[in-house]
């Protein structure tokens, strides 16, 4: 039987383990991963391979040749450009006139593919994907599956909020060869992203299998170091090559040629590759490469190491990987987590602090205390882009030096000579890290136009209105002051698709930086008459003569946010009188902890109703969110607000619709159905609910953000102000009569630790035992009077529970019913 291997990864995430080698050529127990893919094809009776190469091709050409060694025939096509999973594919398609598997030639799995092949025969399917379960289901592509096999839904690389499953796609599929009709020849088009959604768009066969047994993608230097701790424990089903000796609880495998001074001082499980030479020195649970040399009053402890290095005397290294050809010195020490890539020397004396990499052909100094990675430029370790942007500790994960090198990958990635838009919130680490960036963006010849300290709105607004190609906000986050967000926007003014986050990721991760010619340096200016600009365009959006003919009088906090410097600008034109309370810009104070939240809203409710002013509203330091109270007194809850708000619209014109996140309310969904307004549910993200504003009306979260898309598509704070006071001048209502009538309560709403590892299995046992028909995001479990909603976290280790129901007992009763459940199976 015919298989195509995809082996032309490059690996990035793996750095600096594939610097020199593809992806597929990183040794897993000695061997390259590819050879255990080999070797299970064969076991299955597949012998005549198709390897798609990209990367590196000559390395694996040069490693496997034609295949005699390992029993198969092997032919190599070279993909000249990268055309995606399924694009590469059609490069052998002359080769592959009858039912062919696909495999990626850099995981580990001993799936029984004979199995699969009868499953995908048995169905008569066209395509079949072998599925599995695991603990992190995120990185991967999720498969929701009816009883029969047949696939229903298919989410790639998913927000945890669309984790509806643990069942995955594995990247192994069985197809037949009219599958090419669907896959156009030299353009890039990927098996997940474009493929498998038309197959299911056109309802043609395509059913997924799911295995049992061992399987891992091997994306980063844990999966790295996790996949050997499996090996050496025997959770995989794989044959490693040696002699092997079993004695007092300890497994060792001895390779040809290999000579042990004292095979006692080997402890646990341990691999000796060919021609090694060990001394008297401890070896504990490790793998040692061919060739290697280790000398005397070492010891070695969870460690891998690669091919011919030399370890001299007294040496220690604690959990970390050592590539070929290292040279480690007298008494130099690794704490943990080090990597040390290929032709590197290590002095004597020398000590690595955890978690330090050192790249490749680089020399450390005898004696050095080596704290910080010495590579082309320190580099990330761990995911850049989360639902909120660049997330991480203020001054120690993000650091200037990190956003200089994240100034630099946007910048290449947009271009030379593009226009980015800069701003920032008050504070002074907010200023030191987008001047950074702005130094990035300009060494890779882009031109920037800084708004300084600015409402996140108006950076929106300028990049849209004055032909920018993106742009950055930098903010201290809300409810942490040791927090920074760095928030990122495209063309349009929009938040990064996931597609260009991506590839800023690999420019960044690869240093692939454009460095611009001394006369092609960017340009750094102060953009003229953006705040007049605002203030025009948002004036010819708000009725102001039925605004000024209300002689209303309200109160306004600006939370020590930059949004003072613009905002009065405009308001003035209101002509009311308005009390201006923290109407300062303060980057130390505008970060507000929960409590400190609440007692600003209180200050507001007071002083409103002791001047009897209409109303007050809390205007967030960023300027996007907004939080009123009426003449009452009443805070108003989210819910409230946006029936309100509905309520306001419904009035001043025939038809409104709404979009409004899954996690909204009962009884507002039901207040909105006999408004009548029509209802366009979106997921909870950000980005999401941005995308989906053109849809309707008015656009709404539930932390105090509205759109209003014939404005403008994002959430504006300011511009909230204004419609508000419009439409209840225009209208002539008291807002606290206003009310009666709208719902009042938020859904209740509490959070449940859970480990990542238990997200996608929860989710799936929800699935199973509960009918589920909206998968927008999280599982909602609907009845007749309300519903419960889960929703897992996607930057926390917990799920949030959301109970509405029309009656409150109702409500908490529900909330702890499923909260036990939920803590019953993250117990077990």
């Amino acid at each position: 039987m015919k298989a195509v291997i995809m082996a032309g990864g490059f690996g990035t995430r793996l750095r600096p383990l594939t610097i020199n080698i593809p992806k597929p050529m990183v040794p897993i127990a000695n061997q390259p991963i590819m050879t255990y893919i080999l070797k299970l094809l064969k076991k299955h009776n597949f012998d005549d391979l198709q390897v798609i190469l990209y990367h590196q091709p000559e390395i694996i050409k040069e490693y496997f040749k034609e295949g005699k060694d390992f029993g198969v025939k092997i032919e190599y096509f070279i993909s000249s450009e990268n055309l995606g999973t399924a694009g590469a594919v059609t490069v052998a398609k002359d080769k592959l006139k009858d039912m062919f598997l696909v495999i990626s030639g850099d995981i580990l799995t001993d799936f029984n593919l004979s199995e699969a092949i009868s499953f995908h025969q048995e169905k008569k399917s066209l395509s079949t994907i072998i599925l599995t379960r695991v603990k992190n289901p995120l990185p991967f592509g999720i498969v929701l599956t009816n009883p029969e096999g047949k696939i229903t839904r298919f989410l790639e690389k998913p927000s945890w909020g669309e984790v509806f499953s643990d069942t995955i796609n594995t990247g192994v599929y069985i197809l037949e060869p009219d599958i090419f009709e669907f896959i156009p020849t030299f353009k890039e088009f990927d098996f997940s992203k474009n493929l498998f959604p038309l197959l299911l768009s056109k309802k043609l066969p395509l059913y997924g299998y799911i295995a049992k047994g061992y399987w891992r993608d091997i994306g980063n230097l844990k999966d790295y170091r996790e996949v050997h701790n499996d090996l050496l424990n025997g959770v995989v089903e794989i044959e490693i090559e040696g002699k092997k000796i079993e004695e007092g609880g300890n497994q060792i495998w001895i390779g040809e040629e290999s000579s042990i001074k004292n095979i006692d001082n080997l402890k646990g499980t341990v691999l000796v590759g060919n021609k090694v030479k060990i001394g008297e020195s401890k070896i504990i649970n490790s793998i040692i490469g061919d060739g290697v040399i280790i000398d005397d009053n070492s010891e070695i402890k969870d460690s891998i190491l690669w091919e011919n290095s030399l370890i001299e005397k007294e040496v220690k290294i604690n959990h970390s990987i050592i590539c070929k050809e290292v040279k480690l010195k007298d008494n130099s020490l690794l704490e943990g987590e080090n990597v040390i890539s290929d032709n590197c020397e290590i002095g004597k004396n020398v000590k690595l602090k955890r978690g330090v990499s050192i790249w490749p052909n680089k020399k450390v100094q005898e004696g050095a205390i080596v704290s910080s990675s010495f590579v082309w430029g320190k580099t990330w370790g761990g995911v850049l882009f989360g639902s909120y942007g660049i997330v991480g500790a203020n001054n120690i994960e993000i650091t200037p030096e990190f956003a200089t090198k994240l100034g630099c990958a946007y910048g290449t990635y947009l271009g030379k000579g593009s226009r980015v838009f800069t701003g920032r919130d008050a504070h002074e680490s907010s200023r030191m890290l987008k001047r950074a960036m702005i130094a990035g963006f300009m060494g890779s010849g882009v031109d920037v136009f800084d708004l300084r300290a600015s409402p996140l709105p108006l950076i929106r607004f300028a990049i849209r209105s004055l032909s920018g190609n993106g742009g950055i906000y930098v903010m201290r986050s809300p409810f942490d002051p040791y927090t920074i967000d760095i928030k990122f926007f495209d063309k349009s003014g929009f938040d990064l698709s996931p597609g260009i986050q991506q590839g800023i990721e690999r420019i960044f991760y690869r240093e692939e930086f454009y460095r611009a010619d001394i006369e092609e340096i960017g340009k750094l200016e102060i953009p003229p008459r953006v705040v007049e600009a605002y203030r025009d365009f948002y004036l010819k959006n708000i009725d102001i003569k039925t605004i000024k003919n209300s002689n209303w009088k309200f109160v306004i906090d600006y939370s020590f946010g930059p949004s003072v410097l613009f905002f009065p600008v405009i308001v003035g034109d209101f002509g009311l009188e308005i009390i201006s309370l923290n109407a300062y810009m303060d980057g130390k104070r505008s970060v507000r902890s929960p409590v400190e939240f609440q007692r600003a809203l209180q200050n507001i409710s007071t002083l409103v109703k002791s001047l009897q002013a209409a109303l007050g509203i809390l205007l967030d330091a960023g300027g996007e969110k907004v939080f009123v109270v009426d003449q009452s007194g009443e805070v108003f809850s989210n819910t409230r607000l946006v029936a309100i708000f509905s309520k306001l619209l419904k009035s001043t014109q025939e038809k409104i619709s709404l979009t409004i996140p899954v996690n909204s309310s009962f009884e507002l969904e039901q207040f909105l159905k006999e408004l009548p307004a029509e209802i366009n549910w979106s997921s909870t993200r950000t980005n999401n609910l941005i995308k989906e504003a053109a849809k309707t009306s008015l656009t709404v979260d539930n932390l105090g953000g509205f759109i209003f898309p014939s404005f403008l598509p994002f959430f504006d704070g300011i511009f909230t102000v204004g419609k508000l006071i419009e439409l209840l001048s225009r209208l002539e209502v008291n807002l606290a009569e206003f009310k009666k009538g709208t719902p009042e309560r938020d859904p209740l709403h509490t959070e449940i630790q859970c480990p990542w590892e238990l997200k996608g299995e929860i989710l799936r046992k929800l699935s199973e035992v509960a009918r589920v028909e909206e998968l927008i995001e999280g599982i909602k479990l609907r009845e007749s009077d309300g519903f419960v909603f889960i929703l897992p976290d996607s930057d926390r280790p917990l799920l949030h529970l959301y109970s509405s129901f029309i009656e409150k007992k109702k409500e908490k009763r529900r909330l702890e019913e499923e909260r036990e459940r939920l803590e019953s199976w993250i117990k077990i």
